[in-house]
Formats: structure tokens, sequence, C-alpha cells
């Protein structure tokens, strides 16, 4: 029997008399006979269920993608401990993205949730339109000890924040053979670049590669030799300086970084066929005992750990400080990525759900996750248990990082950095060309 609406039935008598309430009471009894089964159907009519927020969800995660599988099963995680909120998931091919976002952007039919990839100036354009809705207000659910601003500026545009990333993807790695270093009489990595660019010399003379690279689409280089060597020389302003005006790539601190990397060309630092051959060849010449170091983004990681032989001795390390320049170890290059950011058109039950949301997947339990997986995270997280050792290794490597710059290549026009592309090939090929050419092509291109 409904208790509930055996109650409202004698709230009711009591209004129209005792007459009536004789009669109601006559009725509620012979209810009291009636099977369960009709009583229960009974209460579903009068108490209907609330119908779910749905979010529409636009991004590339899929339970298949080995880059972002982790992403799909915590937003299906998710799903199944609220089910008061439906995702309604619209999954684009990573290739096809950028190209989806922009026309869905332009003709103003973002869905309620959008994935940006990363912070990239496709993003920073759609917020700036006044399409993406701040989550200022919704960030007390991060503390600053728990994911330092400086790890997620890349998704604030104009001092608000549009997004959290899911990782980070550090440029500039140094994977080393632990073995070929030891045997050269190296027991420890070199702390500063001029010990490092010591060892190059020394292995060289050793008849050792010192460094394979896979530069062949060209924005290797750019990413994590040219970067690094101009943060640690300049500090972490430089690129906006020059793309401000206040700086030129012909002036001394852009200058210096080029001739740098020109010198580590001369001096043989690089394998002959850098300029030909891409990242998974450069990769194979390290793993077979052909070069003491390999440098590439931390997502190389997970790759290298499952292709290495059982006794190969993988180091990490990352790139030195210069003696008296301006950079530090405390900043590093790299990208945050896999961001959710909010359609500016959310109503407040919407919004309420989408805040939920952002709060579980980018939560402790969800870095973590994302750090099973072999990923780096800008969260200040504790590398879970079961984390792969070797990765556990480079984590540590990082540990001491609280600033991530991006490189060149994502921070610079597109017209500019093709511009890099070929400089920097000229400049890593012997006879090839002089770093004050490069810098001249570059101001010329900038425009400035």
């Amino acid at each position: 029997m409904n208790i509930r609406r055996h109650l409202m039935k004698i709230k009711w008598a009591k209004t129209i008399g005792t007459g009536m309430l004789v009669a109601a009471m006559v009725a509620v009894l012979s209810a009291c006979g009636q099977s369960k089964s009709t009583d229960n159907a009974s209460g579903q009519s009068g108490q209907a269920e609330k119908e779910p927020t749905v979010l529409s969800f636009m991004t590339t995660w899929s339970e298949t993608d080995p880059f972002t599988g982790v992403y799909y099963k915590n937003a299906m995680a998710f799903q199944e401990a609220n089910p008061d909120i439906k995702l309604d998931i619209e999954t684009i091919p990573y290739n096809d993205y950028p190209v989806k976002l922009s026309t869905t952007a332009a003709a103003g039919k973002l869905p309620d949730l959008i994935l940006m990839i990363d912070g990239s100036a496709t993003f920073q354009q759609i917020a700036r339109s006044g399409a993406l809705m701040p989550i200022d207000d919704m960030m007390g659910h991060w503390k600053e000890d728990f994911l330092p601003s400086s790890k997620i500026q890349e998704y604030n545009v104009d001092g608000k924040q549009y997004g959290i990333p899911g990782e980070i993807s550090y440029t500039t790695v140094i994977y080393y053979n632990k073995k070929i270093l030891r045997d050269a009489g190296y027991t420890e990595f070199p702390k500063t670049y001029e010990a490092f660019k010591a060892m190059v010399k020394d292995l060289k003379s050793k008849k050792i590669t010192p460094i394979s690279y896979g530069n062949k689409v060209g924005t290797v280089v750019q990413a994590s030799l040219l970067s690094p060597v101009n943060e640690r020389i300049s500090g972490s302003g430089l690129y906006e300086e020059i793309k401000s005006g206040k700086q030129k790539f012909t002036d001394p601190e852009f200058m210096s970084a080029l001739k740098e990397v020109k010198e580590l060309s001369d001096l043989g630092a690089f394998n002959v066929d850098l300029n030909s051959i891409d990242n998974v060849q450069a990769t194979n010449l390290f793993l077979s005992g052909n070069s003491a170091m390999y440098v590439d983004g931390s997502w190389g990681a997970k790759q290298i750990s499952k292709d290495k032989s059982p006794d190969f001795e993988l180091g990490f390390a990352m790139f030195p400080e210069f003696e008296g320049g301006k950079g530090s170890l405390s900043t590093t290059i790299g990208s945050t990525n896999q961001g959710v950011s909010l359609s500016a058109k959310l109503d407040d039950a919407k919004k309420a759900a989408a805040e939920k949301f952002l709060q579980f997947m980018y939560s402790k339990e969800s870095y973590q996750n994302i750090m099973r997986d072999g990923n780096m995270v800008p969260a200040n997280v504790e590398a879970p248990a079961d984390v792969n050792p070797l990765f556990k290794e480079m984590i540590n490597e990082f540990a001491g990082v609280k600033e991530v710059i991006p490189p060149f290549n994502i921070v610079m026009p597109a017209n500019v950095t093709t511009v890099a592309k070929n400089g920097l090939q000229g400049l890593t090929t012997p006879g090839g060309s002089a770093p004050e050419a490069v810098a001249e092509e570059l101001q010329k291109e900038l425009g400035q």
C-alpha cells in the first residue's frame, strides 16, 4: 500500500466533512486489499522520474584510441557515477578535428562541451569571440598547490580561464643510454650546458654519435632544441617580446641560441641524416646502440619503454642550465592539452552539470589514471604504485618543474615557423645556412 497516497487522502477528507471522511476511509481500506503491484504502479505514476541533463560533447576521445582512450574511459566512469547527467558524444577523427572545430564555431553551433586539444591560436580566437564560457567562478575546486596556475596558462586568454588541461607534453626530454655514457666515463648526466657540450665533444672523439635526431618534419629541432636553448639563455618571455616588437630575431639573445645550435651541428653532435629521417627512425638508431642520446618529447617514453631490449639501461635528463643564463631548471618547454571548454550558451542546469563533469575529469583519481597510461600531468599528484617504473623515473626527473612555456613552433605564426623549419634544417646541415641569414629571414617574415 502506498502510505504517501494514503496520507494525502486523509488530509483531503478533513476538508469536506465527516460523511465524506467515512466514505474516503472505506475506499482506502478497500484499496489495502489490492495487490502490491497495483500499489507500486500507482506510486510510480505519482513520482515521475526527472529527466537527465543532456550535455552535447564534441571530442576526439574514443575507447580504441591509444592516445585518448584513457580520457574516454574517465568520461564513461563519470557517466556511470552521475546517472542524472547524460553525455551526448560526437567523436571526430583527430586529423579532421581542427577544421571541424573552426567551422562549427564560425557557424555559431558549438556543442555544450568542446574538447580543446591545446591552447592553439584557434582556441584563443574562439575564446575571444565570446563563444566560450569562462570558468573562473569554478576554479576554487582546484587549489594552487594541487593545480599550479603556471601549468594551466595555455587555457587562459586575456586573464580568463577557459579550460583545464589533462596532460603536459614536455617537448625536450634527453633520453640517454646509461651504459654508453658510463663506458665513456660519465656516471651522471651533466648539470650545465658547458659540461654537456664537453661531453658531446668527448663522445664524438670516441667515434660515438652523441645525439640521434629525427627532424624530417622540421618542427622537432624548433621544439626540442631551439626552444630550450632560447629559454636557458634568455628566460621565458623572449618569444612574446619578439612578437610584440620589443626584441628582434636579429638581436643578440635570439642570435645566441641560433649560434649554439650551429655549434652543436659543427661539433658533429647529431646523426648526419637528421633532416631526412623521422622520429621512429631516430628512435631505432638510439635503441640499437648507435647513439648515446636521443632528444624528443615526453610522449616518446611510452614507446621507447616498450621497444627497448630488456638489458637496455635507459636514463632521462632535462636540458641543462646555461651558466649565467636567465633560464632555470624549474622551467621547461612543453604544451598542455586535452582541456574541455564550455559553451557560453549553457543555461544554469547545464552549467551545473558541466561543472560536475570538469571536477570529475580533472580530479586526483582521473589524473592518476592518465599517469597510468604513460602521460605527464599538470597536477601535483603522486604517481600511483602501479605506474611503469621507467615512467616514474622520468616523472621524478621533472618533479622540480614549476613553469611550462610553449615552444617556438606553437607561439609563432605559421608562416614564421615554416621559415624556421627551412632555416634550422639549413643550420644543421654541413655547409648550410649561417645563423645571421636565418635570423634575417625570420625577422623579414614576421614583418617588423
